[in-house]
């Protein structure tokens, strides 16, 4: 199958919008095409724009919030320069779980971004954070805007969205405990760390082939299909990266296919099992 059939069919590009003169708080996910310049010298201006559509495509999807809410609250505000997105989540809410809400839909909406992306043959890395931001005017500033890059183009290396630390932790300094209280926070923290996952460098990275083979889908794709679309999209682009003899693109696709690698015999030992032959193997093979 081709993998630009996996689609999310009701996602749609976000209009832009000011948030005032002073900072809001927000969830703040700086996005960076990995290759980019590579893509560019490859690949005719058409498939570049295709491309970049799709990023700024899938980095626009609204938020899931299973309680009531305006339709504003659900929408990031995605702000796209060449090769990089800018994802503004406001955490809007006077109730106590706003934030802890906010939170959950934006890993969430994340995970169907990276994994349709990589469907795509498109890899990303990426850093998310929580705190102050100012968005006006086409203009976007503040400490949280900061961090976000910082994480994305100093830690994250690999294709991988990186999880600032301190909404990890268990005390006041993430301010989701701050917020609804350490009772509450270790109610729902379990459901929050199965989007996380602890990588070899000790990074908090987001979880998404498993919650992407859950996701909804057209009716003729199964849940097995998202999973070979998955492998062969890091296959053709290992097999580029291999003819092209750069070493530092061929090591990051070879950590994607690590990690597709990691989630199948963690996750879909099954499914591995029962699709042993070579050509229906969902595993990469790196020799």
């Amino acid at each position: 199958m081709s993998t630009k059939e996996i689609e999310f069919e009701d996602c749609f590009p976000t209009s832009f919008r000011d948030l005032g003169n002073g900072y809001t708080k927000a969830f703040v996910t700086f996005i960076d095409i990995l290759g980019f310049r590579d893509i560019i010298q490859n690949e005719p201006p058409d498939i570049v724009n295709q491309k970049l559509d799709a990023m700024s495509l899938f980095s626009s999807l609204p938020q899931m919030r299973a309680a009531e809410h305006t339709e504003d609250l659900a929408l990031p505000i995605v702000i796209q320069f060449s090769d990089s997105i800018i994802r503004i989540q406001p955490a809007s809410g006077e109730d106590e779980l706003s934030i802890a809400r906010g939170y959950f839909g934006e890993l969430s909406s994340l995970t169907l971004m990276q994994g349709n992306l990589v469907c795509n043959g498109i890899l990303i890395r990426g850093g998310l954070t929580y705190g102050d931001v100012c968005v006006r005017e086409g203009r976007v500033f503040g400490p949280a805007f900061n961090r976000a890059y910082a994480i994305e183009s100093s830690l994250a290396r690999y294709p991988r969205i990186l999880i600032d630390e301190f909404l990890t932790l268990n005390n006041g300094d993430n301010p989701i405990v701050s917020q609804v209280g350490s009772a509450s926070w270790t109610q729902m923290q379990s459901d929050i760390f199965e989007y996380l996952d602890r990588a070899e460098d000790g990074q908090w990275i987001l979880d998404y082939l498993p919650h992407l083979f859950q996701a909804e889908r057209s009716n003729n794709i199964s849940c097995k299909d998202v999973l070979f679309a998955h492998r062969d999209s890091i296959v053709e682009l290992l097999k580029k990266s291999m003819k092209s003899g750069k070493e530092e693109p061929k090591a990051k696709i070879r950590w994607m296919a690590n990690y597709h690698n990691k989630i199948i015999n963690r996750s879909f030992s099954k499914l591995r099992d029962d699709s042993d032959k070579t050509q229906d193997s969902l595993i990469i093979d790196l020799n």
